[in-house]
């Protein structure tokens, strides 16, 4: 599953949970391959400096994200480490489910999933969608930004019109949430019967 900045991703990711679903998070791997001690924090803090980083060895993200908005240098910097650390964490918590409960439904969290490359890796992708002026107006309410400021951060990832296409299903995140919710419960229905269908072969 991926989706574009401030779609209301995570929403959509805790009601799948919510039906059974194990959600394996990018964004929760990348807050754990940074702790302190981790070998990826070492990698990063000698990458970037220690002025991103508070006394205590925690690295100050909203500094960071604010960098690689900035800095496209920096943002390459960044991604070279982070990414493959992300991605080797979640690998990791896929084959421990699959181990545990080979029926579980598994659905990976990836917000940079085509910037990445990673779509090929998987048979079905969902995509979380709001039109582009919905996400440029939840963006400035949601952070404090300006429009320009809005339109920077966007820049970042590739086009949501442009996801849409590329997507096998779309949840359309524009309207209030029991419409989204009443998307979710149908996909959902779709997925756990493919599932079911597939370990009956």
């Amino acid at each position: 599953m991926t989706g574009g900045i401030a779609t209301g991703k995570s929403t959509v990711a805790g009601m799948f949970a919510e039906l059974g679903a194990v959600v394996l998070d990018a964004d929760q791997a990348a807050r754990d391959v940074v702790e302190p001690g981790h070998v990826c924090w070492h990698q990063l803090r000698e990458a970037v400096g220690a002025s991103y980083f508070e006394p205590d060895g925690h690295l100050r993200r909203k500094a960071l994200r604010d960098g690689i908005i900035r800095d496209a240098s920096l943002r390459s910097r960044v991604n070279a480490i982070l990414h493959p650390a992300i991605l080797k964490t979640m690998d990791r918590q896929w084959r421990e489910w699959r181990d545990k409960d080979p029926r579980k439904v598994i659905i990976f969290d990836i917000p940079l999933l085509f910037e990445l490359g990673l779509d090929i890796r998987f048979d079905t992708i969902i995509l979380v969608y709001v039109p582009e002026h919905v996400q440029i107006e939840r963006l400035m309410s949601r952070d404090g930004l300006s429009r320009d400021a809005a339109l920077r951060t966007l820049s970042m990832q590739s086009p949501i019109e442009w996801k849409k296409k590329r997507a096998q299903i779309v949840i359309d995140n524009s309207k209030d949430l029991s419409a989204t919710r009443g998307q979710v419960k149908e996909i959902w229905v779709s997925l756990t019967e493919e599932e079911n269908w597939e370990h009956s072969q």
